[in-house]
């Protein structure tokens, strides 16, 4: 472009004393229109130039008010501390939970997860011990898997072992129909926990790459991922993040270089999902467990919530199948049929079978004998007989 040097200088000029938002949105035509011309070199000084302001503008001293300094150079959030807002509407970008009012308690996973997050901790602990061998602790963390794994309960009780307030922000809410307002939205989070001592979770991580899929909005979606990686770069030194998403494989591989910890929750194994039960049968005993060995059986394939949802379905059922004599393992199909959408159709059609075909699936699923007896409301003698009949008829 002709005396581009000029038209920089009379855009830094104004940016940096008008605040308007259309401004920025003419910025932002031109800079589409230099990229359409080929002339990227120009766009990117553009860009900068904006995202210059948008810097200034978020870490305005009129923004926050003062708080407390630690020891790390960091302020703490008091319950008085001003949320970062999106400018147009005035909506919180972020919620805070100080770490006194997390609950969360760490769910149960396999040992090799276990084992990741427990090493990932340590780090976080002993980060002074790290920097004196010169070290770095991890400052990130991706945790992805279904919906209903932990993954949530996780990051917070995280943060809770380390003592710190969360600063929980859902991507998708920080997308605008705008996407200059989402990247503005991102830099005003991201100078917010910058400058507090805190742990910063991203949930819906993937809700930037969910918008790549509009073809109109390609040159302004990379702007925003853009955003976003410079953001996490500089907050690399400010304190821990942690990124939650259900749908990994529609994050930008460049963002998957962002975060040096990468830890994959899995659905719940039989043993895992037997505790879950039994955690949320809330009782103790031989029979709550083979209860809980049931269910866990019916919920193959199923997330802890899931589960933890069959069970309570399960408790409020048999408060009244008791006074009709209702066996347990009828009352349990009776609940799996209100979940038939998550439960797989070869236990759907065991549970629903005649009661033969039931002792035959559950005694070759390592039910004991006097396990099925209790969960059929029968004499161990006839589940016995009964076991025999099967064995002869094969």
């Amino acid at each position: 472009m002709q005396h581009f040097p000029i038209v920089t200088s009379l855009l830094r000029i104004a940016l940096g004393n008008n605040d308007s938002e259309r401004l920025t949105h003419q910025v932002r035509r031109l800079i589409d229109a230099l990229e359409a011309d080929g002339d990227h070199t120009q766009a990117a000084a553009l860009t900068k130039l904006l995202n210059q302001k948008a810097r200034k503008t978020e870490i305005s001293p009129s923004r926050l008010t003062q708080s407390t300094p630690v020891l790390n150079g960091l302020e703490q959030i008091t319950a008085q501390t001003p949320l970062p807002v999106d400018k147009d509407s005035s909506a919180p970008l972020a919620t805070v939970i100080m770490a006194d009012d997390i609950m969360a308690t760490l769910p149960l996973f396999p040992l090799s997860v276990q084992a990741n997050i427990d090493a990932l901790l340590m780090e976080w602990m002993n980060a002074d011990r790290l920097r004196d061998a010169g070290l770095s602790p991890s400052p990130s963390l991706l945790v992805y898997g279904a919906p209903g794994t932990g993954k949530t309960t996780l990051a917070l009780w995280l943060a809770k072992q380390l003592r710190q307030p969360v600063v929980l922000a859902r991507l998708d809410g920080l997308i605008s129909s705008f996407l200059g307002t989402t990247a503005r939205n991102l830099s005003a989070l991201f100078a917010f926990t910058n400058r507090y001592d805190c742990v910063l979770i991203l949930d819906e991580f993937d809700a930037l790459a969910k918008v790549r899929d509009d073809p109109n909005e390609v040159g302004e979606i990379k702007r925003v991922v853009n955003a976003l990686l410079q953001n996490m770069d500089v907050r690399a030194t400010r304190g821990v993040t942690i990124a939650l998403t259900n749908h990994e494989a529609l994050l930008d591989p460049a963002i998957w270089r962002r975060f040096e910890v990468q830890l994959a929750i899995p659905l719940p194994g039989f043993e895992q999902r037997v505790e879950i039960a039994q955690r949320s049968l809330d009782t103790t005993g031989e029979q709550s467990r083979i209860e809980a060995r049931l269910l866990a059986w019916v919920a193959e394939g199923l997330s802890g919530a899931e589960l933890r949802t069959l069970t309570t379905k399960y408790r409020k059922r048999r408060l009244f199948a008791d006074a009709q004599d209702t066996p347990p393992v009828r009352t349990i199909a009776q609940v799996a049929s209100s979940t038939s959408v998550h439960i797989g159709k070869g236990v759907l059609n065991a549970l629903h079978s005649d009661e033969p075909e039931q002792v035959r699936r559950l005694a070759s699923a390592m039910f004991s004998h006097s396990d099925l007896a209790y969960l059929f409301d029968v004499s161990t003698k006839t589940i016995q007989r009964r076991v025999l009949e099967i064995a002869s008829v094969e």
